[in-house]
């Protein structure tokens, strides 16, 4: 089937925020758990790469996902392979001008993806996200992106949230994209989960901690020291005059804010 011949009878829902028409409407959609496995299905056979095991956040752990987001190692197919494989595809199916399916931004080449191959039931945004290279790396990534889904109370961005927060308490920099770094000199201290733990939260937990936001609330409520220094955080945000003695600006304040209403709503602290 044609894509062009019912592609603007779709009734557009949300979902991924890349793929929009002339009037600013969203044109994909959330995709159902059960549709998600048979679409990766159709992912792999257009582009000749194994993704069934490098879904990447909350893929495949909640009843709605908003995008796919697969890990990709550009060891394996470069960005420029892949996205000549998407636009092969999209072609083949009449669209003479494949713009509108295909993009790309920082480490993510996105795709518009008919729904188990199938544009009647609309189409979902796959991202497809590159990492450095390797094995080790491609772990990483679905460490730095994980999201327990449906089973906590909370999204993969507070889990990230947080455990950004924990690490600047102590004087470190937690990135999902980096790992654990020094905030003095941006110097790289692990990507291992469990080494991270036991400097996050000390040698009595590993990696396990931060499979969700309520294991480490956990950790924390039996961390009496490391609760004292995110309450010192916040006061330290909360103060108009950063640690040099300077004015903070507006901007800086309102960030400031935010990041104190994230650490109270997550930690439970004030």
């Amino acid at each position: 089937m044609r894509f062009q011949e019912i592609d603007i009878s779709i009734n557009l829902m949300e979902g991924g925020h890349v793929f929009k028409a002339t009037d600013g409407s969203i044109q994909t959609k959330r995709i159902a758990l059960k549709d998600i496995e048979p679409t990766i299905e159709y992912l792999e056979k257009i582009t000749g790469l194994p993704l069934k095991n490098n879904t990447l956040g909350s893929v495949g752990k909640k009843s709605t996902s908003g995008d796919i987001d697969l890990a990709v190692d550009p060891l394996v197919l470069s960005k420029d392979q892949l996205v000549s494989r998407l636009k092969e595809y999209v072609t083949s199916r009449g669209i003479s001008d494949p713009q509108n399916w295909i993009k790309k931004s920082g480490i993510s080449v996105h795709f518009k993806m008919p729904i188990r191959n199938n544009p009647r039931l609309g189409y979902v945004q796959v991202d497809f996200m590159f990492h450095s290279g390797g094995a080790e790396e491609e772990k990483w990534l679905k460490f730095g992106m994980f999201s327990a889904g449906d089973s906590s109370n909370y999204s993969g961005a507070d889990r990230n949230l947080l455990m950004s927060s924990l690490a600047k308490a102590q004087g470190l920099k937690y990135s999902w994209q980096k790992g654990l770094i020094r905030r003095s000199d941006e110097q790289p201290i692990s990507k291992d989960p469990d080494v991270i733990a036991t400097k996050i939260f000390g040698p009595q937990e590993d990696g396990d901690v931060f499979l969700s936001v309520e294991n480490m609330q956990s950790a924390l409520d039996q961390n009496p020291s490391l609760k004292q220094k995110i309450s010192s955080l916040i006061d330290q945000l909360a103060s108009p005059v950063d640690a040099e003695g300077n004015q903070r600006k507006p901007g800086e304040m309102r960030k400031n804010q935010e990041e104190i209403e994230r650490l109270k709503r997550l930690t439970g602290l004030g």
